[in-house]
């Protein structure tokens, strides 16, 4: 039988074994839990869900390891009116998602209404510090941050210039401009775009709207004897240009798209815009970021880093267009 001074050793060695256990088991479950913890990202958009960069915040959140159903709830919401953004911008405030994704100047403003605590990422944004959304794009300083759609004013106005160069016969330009209260067109951009107009000989024929049904209904109305093309400031309001595309092909006038897709899918003759793919991919980048611990206001805005050229040709020959050849030989993409 053993001594008491053994008994004593045995007992402290079985109580510091038993110690081990109980802190392996512990990290165990703080790792399994971590493993296992469900994260909770919505994604806020006015008309619709099917544009380049919400499949690749999918697909890079995805790639940053984060698993719908197992690991990712990814809760993305395609709205059809601002009473119905608000509704499910509230929803998403108080279920306590982790991080908002919000799609242009229109979804930022209803989630930052909602909310100066959930991180909001968003994707993009026009002028976000007149916005109100950062205090700077190097120190946001809020709970939000994310990418612009513009590098600055310049791209408005280069947008005008090349479409003169796609379509070098463009005198008059009908620009359909966002007269929305949640998101007009900041007046600094406007200005630069008539500059721009009065010295490559544009006359621009101004039209304010206040939704996506009135925008149509304005180009409905237009004819190739009142004008030589239609123009659209991007903003979310202009995000589905479907119908719009549609009638201006019909009536044979050239049209400006914001993004690849509305050359490749909605019937714009060419865009010069972001790449919003990239956009997309970069978006991802922020979530995870902030899903690991980084707080928004310490993560700098990102200005866009590649732009596209994208002409349809197949537009071109719909309309009745002959695009110069030195044009094409710009494009980054030409679609035959």
């Amino acid at each position: 039988m053993p001594s008491e001074p053994q008994q004593q050793r045995m007992g402290s060695h079985i109580t510091i074994f038993l110690l081990l256990i109980l802190l392996l088991l512990t990290a165990y479950s703080s790792e399994a839990q971590q493993q296992t913890k469900l994260y909770r990202v919505g994604v806020l958009m006015l008309n619709r869900l099917d544009r380049p960069h919400i499949k690749a915040l999918r697909d890079g959140l995805g790639k940053a390891g984060y698993i719908e159903g197992k690991n990712l709830l990814l809760n993305m919401e395609q709205s059809k009116n601002i009473d119905r953004l608000r509704s499910t911008a509230k929803m998403f405030v108080e279920q306590k998602f982790d991080v908002i994704v919000a799609n242009s100047n229109i979804e930022t403003g209803i989630v930052q209404q909602a909310t100066t605590e959930i991180p909001i990422v968003f994707m993009p944004a026009s002028a976000p510090v007149r916005a109100g959304f950062v205090k700077s794009l190097s120190q946001p300083g809020t709970n939000l941050t994310g990418l612009t759609y513009y590098t600055d004013f310049r791209e408005n106005g280069k947008q005008l210039e090349i479409f003169k160069d796609v379509v070098p016969s463009l005198r008059r330009v009908t620009i359909l401009i966002d007269g929305g209260v949640l998101q007009p067109v900041d007046e600094p951009s406007l200005a630069l775009v008539r500059k721009v107009a009065a010295y490559v000989g544009i006359k621009l024929l101004e039209k304010s709207v206040n939704s996506l049904a009135e925008a149509e209904q304005v180009v409905a109305s237009l004819s190739r004897q009142g004008t030589d093309g239609i123009h659209v400031t991007c903003t979310g309001l202009f995000s589905n240009l479907k119908n719009i595309g549609a009638i201006s092909k019909q009536k044979r006038i050239p049209l400006y798209g914001c993004a690849t897709a509305q050359v490749t899918d909605d019937g714009a003759l060419f865009t010069y815009a972001p790449d919003l793919q990239h956009m997309g991919h970069r978006a991802a980048w922020y979530v995870d970021r902030i899903l690991k611990g980084t707080r928004p206001q310490d993560l700098p805005v990102e200005t866009p880093r590649k732009f596209e050229m994208v002409i349809n040709l197949k537009t071109a020959e719909a309309i009745g267009l002959k695009i110069p050849p030195e044009v094409l030989q710009r494009a980054d993409k030409v679609i035959r």
